[in-house]
């Protein structure tokens, strides 16, 4: 990261210039003029922001980070979608199958994943895992060892069902993953990330389910990456992201800073003295209040 020295008490012009990944750590630049620069990336940390103009500028990750995590997002989402191809081939398999448990294992599958996208949707993922796929997958392994044991059952198709639900779980969390951390840098890398694995499961041999769990995979993200109640892991994700590699206000005295007409995005504001502002008409996207809150639009 390059590095920028002012000297203290001096005001600076720093307008219309690009400062990405710049670092400003610390440093006095009280009343500085900002406007119109590229801070994609730059580093205030504990600096003193004081009656600084921010008009018009650019926050958030700089084009070549933004780059390399788009490929690891856009890595991630194909291979939920090749699970999640195997996901429906297993499927298939059980209801095709010559054993009637196992196709009715299928069913319940298929029962269990539709109301999991609700549940995880309504109530997020983890708390979907936690009171639904985990207690399925244990009654499941009961039941399975019962039917063996008891000469009732092979519990194959106990043993498939559990298979389905570990599948559907894993590509669940690799495809929001994915989801949520193209998510922080703009709409249209989610759409493309949310997309790609859907029909690139597909073209290997997955059907139409392969799709709509990427859609649902797609949905649930975004309702995370909105400040949602239940998606605090999601959207832990998306701070790490902004924490790493956005645009760090943190610990800064901002006090009469403008931000107006600005596009701040992924900028972290933790601990940061905001209460007087001026935010004008700038927009506040995927951007870290405190430890626990985001900024949204």
């Amino acid at each position: 990261m390059n590095s920028v020295i002012n000297k203290p008490g001096t005001v600076g012009d720093y307008s219309n210039k690009n400062f990405q990944n710049t670092s400003f750590r610390k440093q006095d630049l009280s009343h500085a003029n900002f406007s119109g620069s590229d801070l994609r990336g730059a580093d205030f940390n504990g600096a003193n922001l004081t009656g600084v103009d921010f008009t018009n500028v650019k926050t958030g990750v700089a084009p070549p980070t933004s780059v390399w995590i788009f490929v690891a997002a856009l890595a991630i989402s194909l291979l939920s979608g090749y699970i999640a191809m195997l996901t429906g081939r297993t499927v298939q398999f059980m209801l095709k199958s010559g054993d009637p448990l196992v196709a009715a294992s299928a069913i319940i599958a298929l029962v269990l994943s539709v109301l999991f996208i609700v549940y995880a949707y309504v109530k997020g993922g983890g708390t979907a895992i936690r009171n639904l796929i985990l207690p399925a997958c244990i009654l499941a392994l009961i039941i399975g060892l019962v039917a063996y044991f008891t000469g009732l059952g092979t519990g194959m198709g106990m043993l498939y069902l559990i298979l389905v639900n570990l599948l559907f779980t894993l590509m669940f969390v690799v495809g929001t993953i994915a989801r949520a951390v193209a998510g922080t840098l703009s709409n249209i890398l989610f759409i493309i990330v949310a997309l790609s694995g859907g029909m690139f499961g597909k073209s290997v041999g997955g059907g139409l389910g392969t799709v709509i769990m990427a859609i649902s995979c797609a949905l649930i993200s975004k309702r995370a990456l909105s400040g949602a109640k239940g998606f605090e892991s999601l959207r832990r994700i998306s701070f790490a992201v902004t924490r790493k590699f956005g645009t760090s206000f943190r610990n800064c005295n901002l006090a009469g800073a403008n931000f107006s007409q600005s596009k701040i995005h992924n900028a972290d504001f933790t601990n940061a003295d905001i209460m007087q502002i001026n935010w004008g008409d700038s927009k506040k996207i995927n951007c870290i209040r405190d430890e626990n809150k985001l900024f949204v639009h």
